[in-house]
């Protein structure tokens, strides 16, 4: 047993706890069953929300496990062995662990994959979310997105992104993944349209490329611009595409037209 006064919190894996009163009140009635993680002098390695919730329950000693660590990138893969383990960890707090191995401590990718006992491609899913727009990481943190969703916003600029988690947000109930998904590729054909510039219009091959470029149609087009009409239905077939393959050759078929169209006024 130790005392809470002598338990030191340093380098806190989870850097936000979350509500821990129904763990409390578990402390309370059954006591504290995983003892804590510490070093012989009181640091703590692992355990920092049944740490609150010891305290919120005021107890005065928690049970706790010593290992004898001095080193402080051993330290810090104890805490994040141990952490990694409990399904409630939030992913920007798992982020949040191996980045701090991996910039602060010089493990690579792959060692922290190993540690945590998944591939290499889940390390780089997590560390992606830091780069998260501050609203989208908070409905992260809130779980009222998951993170798939959130990772499928990663693609987007932080303004995009903020631009889709409002939609998200204000629709009347949640939203699949699928869902999501469409809003993300309708905002980056919309981006990439956005940033064509005049020259642009007519390079039909521009609409296939892997931001699914759209030309932007000309000023005020009129009735008789057959060739600006045309476009215009091009990108609105991709906007709404969302991979299905058949859209998407309809699409090309008339980009091929429209180039020809274009060929044709040109001489």
């Amino acid at each position: 047993m130790m005392s809470l006064a002598a338990i030191r919190v340093e380098n806190n894996v989870r850097s936000d706890v979350g509500d821990v009163t129904a763990l409390a009140e578990s402390i309370r009635q059954y006591g504290i069953i995983e003892p804590l993680v510490v070093t012989p002098d009181g640091r703590l390695l692992a355990g920092h929300r049944r740490l609150a919730a010891a305290r919120r329950a005021g107890l005065e000693q928690v049970p706790v496990r010593e290992l004898n660590i001095h080193d402080e990138r051993a330290a810090v893969e104890v805490g994040l062995i141990e952490n990694a383990q409990r399904e409630d960890l939030d992913p920007l707090s798992r982020a949040k662990a191996y980045r701090a191995l991996i910039h602060e401590h010089g493990a690579t990718v792959e060692e922290v994959a190993r540690l945590v006992g998944h591939g290499a491609g889940h390390v780089y899913q997590h560390l992606q979310l830091l780069d998260l727009h501050p609203q989208v990481q908070q409905a992260l943190l809130a779980r009222t997105i998951s993170f798939a969703d959130a990772r499928a916003l990663a693609p987007l600029s932080p303004e995009d992104q903020a631009a889709v988690m409002a939609e998200i947000q204000a629709a009347p109930k949640p939203l699949s993944s699928r869902q999501v998904n469409k809003l993300v590729h309708t905002r980056r054909v919309q981006r990439a349209a956005a940033e064509c510039n005049s020259e642009a219009y007519g390079d039909y091959g521009a609409l296939f490329a892997a931001e699914d470029r759209v030309p932007t149609p000309p000023a005020n087009p009129t009735d008789n611009d057959a060739l600006a009409a045309l476009s215009a239905i091009i990108a609105e077939m991709l906007a709404v595409a969302q991979g299905e393959d058949q859209i998407r050759g309809w699409a090309r078929r008339l980009s091929r037209i429209a180039e020809q169209l274009q060929g044709e006024r040109s001489v």
